[in-house]
């Protein structure tokens, strides 16, 4: 069954065997009235009206950027509330994340919301108990939860702590990131955030309650060494100090380890190849509860395809673990690479042997096939089929898998088996009948994908958009044409298929595309 997208919504439940379409708290001290994601407000309407005991404990000062979505939303939650937290994430269209590499934290979790609006992803890091310290292993357990959630005040219609008890973790966290080279290098980054923020605090709390609290809190750490940590923290240039401070202050919190100075080192070394992994990838770390899948966008040519699945991989590819392939032009193989090696070659030299003339109503009609084009057909199903089949196995893994074309179970459509029964029995040559019943066998039992985007867009429309197209030979509306019956031949049966029509304004046609994937993710 096919479906037209807009009426599926975020959150709609959704089958293999069939298819759906696709108030914030006020206070006196709240401040200005500050723009922000529907999706963040639903959620903290909804811990507010369940009472969950919460505040957002950290970063303060980009509070405003956090509630539109700019910054992540830093939250600690009482464990005596959990279940109503989850029971408010899940109905806010939030969904629950888990590390890809192993990286995560004890008692703290993330989840991704989508604001509808926007199309953006919003990122929840939820705080059943604080481990903090240096930025990588946070090898200290802060055990003052309980205390920071009975001092909290409203900011922008969110509970926040009291400047006091924000100042002395922001202050004690700053300390236990200078006592290493890779922590102070990644403080160092945007040391001036770190300045403003202090500035900030400064200005908001009251100093001599700060210092209370902090005795009250951490009885090592002296009212002393409390001031002497915030006046090398706002000096910008006494790095030095802020080191030897740092190093008293871990010594003094050692109590509060979680993780022995030896554990801490492995972790520390595990997260930074982590760390670095992910950049040479360009992939995000984060994968859904509910594991990944594969999207399919297939459709005529000009329909898009290219184009809407990297806004794809780039909205949701910035929390979420993305891949982005082409099983329409899947890369070559070991098996395969010598002779895709040689095909710009025979593309010259054999003009009647390129894809485009077979694609011709009357080379069709003929079925006959050189055994240049058979033994092509089938190195590029082989491919295809390992192409796919990784695609599954990373899916499989947690990661969404984003692929422009796919082949299909009809005979003779674009991207799958080019030979059919007639046509393998009008061959006279053994070999040539070989390699098209191998071709044909290797597009049997392939996986489907999870959820099938067909785009469509008039056909005017897409002979435009493709004579814009810098490329060999200039426009051609003929084959537009020719490919346009090719390409909506394909078949996906048992598949989730949605109908996209592309001939929109972009940002709307991104926006209907996301909510899409997310709802049925």
């Amino acid at each position: 069954m096919r479906y037209e997208a807009g009426s599926i919504k975020v959150g709609d439940m959704v089958s293999s065997n069939c298819v759906r379409e696709a108030a914030s708290v006020q206070s006196d001290d709240a401040g200005p009235a500050v723009s922000s994601k529907a999706a963040i407000r639903s959620l903290f309407s909804s811990l507010e009206q369940k009472g969950v005991r919460y505040c957002h404990w950290k970063s303060n000062i980009r509070l405003q950027e956090t509630l539109a979505a700019a910054e992540d939303i830093d939250l600690l939650v009482d464990q005596r509330d959990a279940e109503a937290f989850y029971i408010a994430l899940l109905e806010s269209g939030y969904k629950l994340t888990q590390s890809r590499s192993g990286i995560g934290h004890p008692g703290v979790f993330h989840a991704l919301g989508l604001d509808e609006a926007s199309a953006e992803l919003v990122h929840v890091h939820a705080y059943f108990q604080i481990v903090s310290g240096d930025s990588l292993a946070k090898s200290y357990r802060l055990p003052v939860e309980r205390s920071l959630l009975e001092q909290t005040r409203y900011l922008h219609g969110v509970r926040v702590p009291t400047p006091e008890a924000e100042l002395v973790l922001f202050a004690l966290r700053i300390a236990l990131k200078h006592v290493g080279p890779i922590e102070i290098l990644m403080t160092y980054r945007h040391y001036h955030s770190v300045s403003k923020e202090l500035g900030w605090l400064r200005q908001a709390a009251d100093a001599q309650r700060a210092e209370a609290l902090c005795a009250a809190w951490f009885p090592s750490i002296h009212p002393s060494l409390f001031r002497q940590l915030l006046d090398a923290i706002e000096a910008k240039h006494a790095v030095a100090r802020r080191i030897v401070l740092g190093w008293r202050v871990a010594r003094r919190l050692r109590g509060l380890r979680r993780l022995s100075p030896m554990l801490g080192a492995l972790s520390r070394f595990w997260r930074v190849l982590s760390l670095l992994a992910k950049r040479f990838q360009r992939r995000g770390d984060l994968v859904l509860h509910t594991g990944g899948m594969i999207v399919a966008l297939v459709g005529p040519k000009a329909t898009g395809k290219s184009t809407i699945g990297g806004k794809l991989v780039t909205r949701l590819g910035q929390h979420l673990d993305v891949i982005h392939i082409h099983a329409g032009k899947p890369r070559a193989t070991l098996l395969t690479l010598l002779p895709r090696l040689l095909l710009p070659a025979a593309r010259f030299l054999l003009l009647k042997e390129r894809a485009r003339e077979y694609e011709k109503p009357e080379r069709r009609q003929q079925q006959r096939y050189s055994l240049v084009y058979i033994l092509r057909m089938s190195l590029l199903a082989y491919d295809r089929r390992k192409l796919v089949r990784r695609a599954l196995r990373a899916a499989t893994a947690g990661t969404v898998v984003i692929t422009d074309r796919y082949p299909s179970e009809s005979v003779a459509a674009i991207d799958s088996s080019c030979f059919d029964d007639i046509a393998v029995a009008r061959c006279r040559s053994p070999l040539k009948r070989w390699l098209m019943n191998q071709e044909r066998a290797l597009y049997k039992g392939l996986p489907k994908p999870d959820l099938l985007l067909r785009l469509t867009a008039p056909i005017e429309k897409t002979i435009e958009r493709d004579a814009r197209r810098v490329k060999e030979g200039g426009p051609d509306a003929a084959a537009v044409r020719r490919r346009w019956e090719l390409e909506n031949r394909s078949d996906f049966p048992g598949t989730l298929e949605i109908r996209v029509d592309t001939d929109r304004p972009l940002d709307e046609t991104i926006r209907t595309v996301v909510g899409t994937v997310w709802a049925a993710l």
